[in-house]
Formats: C-alpha cells, sequence, structure tokens
C-alpha cells in the first residue's frame, strides 16, 4: 500500500468534480507546472438485476438516514453495471476518471474515461443511467482483448494483470510502452492536453472565482462539520459495503495546509459541499480488499451525498 501523500496525489487525479470546470482547472494546472509560477497552496470523486440493486441500497440508505443525490445514486449503480458486464472492479477504477453528468428525461450518464498513453488501449465506458437501469458500453467494444499487453485492447484481464505489476513493482513502465505502441499500430496520433497558455490576469481571476465560490459554499452552511463528517462514514460503508471492523479503522486525512476555514469547501453541480476524505489501511504495507481513500461531497444544507470517490491506490500512483 502507498503512503497517504502518494495515496492523496491518486485522489486529486480523480476529483476534477470539486471546482466545476474541469478543463479550465485541467489548463491552469499544466500552465502552473510549465512556469512554476505564481506559487500557490494545494487545497485541494443492465436490467432488472440493477433495479434490484438500487431498490435495496435506497432501503438501506433510508434504514440509515442516509439520502443519495440522483447523480451519486447513478454512479453506484454505473460502477455495478460496469463490473457485472466487463469485469472492471472498484478497485480497477484506479485507472480512469468517473464523471457524472444530467442528459435529460431523469437520466444520467457515467463516464469512465482514461487518459495519457492509456486512453487508446482502455478506452472509456459509459453507462447511461434512468429509472433505475444502467445500460454500459464501452469503446473498444469489439476489439480484441486477448494476448495480455501485446492485445489491441485492453479490459478487466489487462486491469488486473497492470494492478498486479503496480503492487509488485511501483513501476507503470511494465506496461505503458505497451500501450503507446498499441495505439500508433492504430494510427492514433499522440494529442497535447492543456497545453493553452493563460495569463496571470486569468490565473488570478480564476482562483478568485474559486475562492468565492468555496467561502459561499461555507456561508450556506446548516449541518456542523461533525455531522457531515460522520454521514459521510456512513456512506462510504453503506456505498462499498465495509464491515463494522472497517468502518471503525476508516481514517479522516487531515490535509497540512487546509488551514482556512472554507478549505474543505466546494460548489459542487452548483451545490454548497463540505468533502470528507477518509483512508483504510488494514495491514500496513499490505494491500488489502477495501484499503485505498475514499472522498465524499456531503451538501451542507440537507446533508444528501452529492458525490462519492473511491480510490484503491493500486494504479501506479505511488
Amino acid at each position: 500500500m502507498t503512503n497517504k501523500e502518494s495515496l492523496r496525489d491518486a485522489m486529486d487525479r480523480r476529483l476534477s468534480f470539486l471546482d466545476g470546470r474541469p478543463s479550465c482547472r485541467a489548463r491552469v494546472q499544466q500552465r502552473i507546472a510549465q512556469e512554476e509560477e505564481p506559487e500557490m497552496k494545494r487545497k485541494i470523486s443492465v436490467g432488472l438485476i440493477f433495479a434490484m440493486v438500487l431498490v435495496s441500497l435506497s432501503v438501506f440508505a433510508l434504514a440509515a438516514g442516509l439520502l443519495f443525490s440522483p447523480k451519486a445514486d447513478a454512479a453506484r449503480l454505473a460502477d455495478a453495471a460496469l463490473e457485472e458486464k466487463y469485469g472492471v472492479t472498484p478497485e480497477m477504477q484506479t485507472y480512469f476518471v468517473r464523471s457524472e453528468e444530467d442528459i435529460g428525461g431523469g437520466a444520467v450518464r457515467v463516464t469512465y474515461a482514461a487518459e495519457g498513453e492509456l486512453a487508446w488501449v482502455l478506452g472509456t465506458y459509459t453507462a447511461d443511467v434512468k429509472d433505475g437501469r444502467a445500460e454500459v458500453s464501452w469503446s473498444r467494444d469489439g476489439a480484441e482483448t486477448a494476448g495480455g499487453y501485446a492485445a489491441d485492447a485492453w479490459g478487466a484481464e489487462q486491469l488486473k494483470q497492470m494492478i498486479k505489476d503496480n503492487t509488485e513493482t511501483g513501476d507503470m513502465g511494465l506496461f505503458i510502452g505497451y500501450a503507446a505502441e498499441a495505439a500508433k499500430r492504430a494510427g492514433v496520433a499522440e494529442t497535447e492536453t492543456g497545453t493553452e497558455k493563460l495569463s496571470e490576469e486569468e490565473i488570478r481571476a480564476y482562483f478568485d472565482s474559486l475562492e468565492a465560490e468555496k467561502t459561499q459554499a461555507l456561508r450556506e452552511r446548516v449541518l456542523s462539520e461533525e455531522e457531515m463528517r460522520e454521514t459521510a462514514k456512513d456512506a462510504i460503508a453503506e456505498s462499498y459495503g465495509l464491515t463494522a471492523e472497517q468502518k471503525a479503522a476508516l481514517e479522516l486525512y487531515v490535509q497540512p495546509l487546509a488551514e482556512e476555514e472554507n478549505a474543505w469547501y466546494w460548489m459542487i453541480g452548483g451545490e454548497p459541499c463540505f468533502e470528507a476524505q477518509y483512508f483504510l489501511e488494514q495491514n500496513p504495507g499490505t494491500f488489502t480488499e477495501k484499503d485505498g481513500a475514499y472522498a465524499v461531497a456531503v451538501n451542507v444544507k440537507t446533508g444528501v451525498i452529492e458525490r462519492i470517490v473511491y480510490e484503491s491506490g493500486l494504479g501506479g500512483e505511488g
């Protein structure tokens, strides 16, 4: 298992929902990485059976006093559908960035996108969720997945091997080269991302806007932070099937630089939220099922779970 700072880096990669403008955030981060100016503190996710799963989850949640937003519920249903149809487990999602969006008519689209050198071979999974049903597809459906890393498309078999290689060596180089070769064979050109440069004024305006949103979320708070942390803990245990012992072992993450009163507050989808992060490490030095980092966005006024993200930390981030 990686140390908590490395796992935090992996979690940051998957929490682009926090500022509501992930594309802008990515460009800002790229500019800062390139020029290292200005210096800023880091403040810093099918069928009837799934309808039955959703109903059972909802009953459990109501019994526990938990309420999940439509997007959060859709993500949980999509996660189950993704594992059922393609064998992609929550631990394997470490190689993807998950996002949710309303697509009208009461439907939510949940997207699992791989990035960088892995974008072509891993592709993108898309789940459209409506009325308790999740229909999942894969951008690489129909492509040949046999042959390990030499395959044209990588599914659950390769993801399992990638996790094994990462766990044993921590070296993503064992398979990154194969991924690049597969993309080259397919004639997929490398695409530069995040290269648009922003002026210092644009960077300042962006963070000023973000700061204003965080302050707004704080001012709208009705629930106490302790209440919201406990709600987040309950949501983690319920959503990921933690035992009482595992729930008790969840360790609250306290960000070293988060001294500002609004540090843990965000506007997510227009809703004011408080973010609580927990780590689970059951056997230090060894990954045990359910270990990793969990981030939960709790509505500061209603206590509704707006979003919940799990990061196993097995994706070569530490």
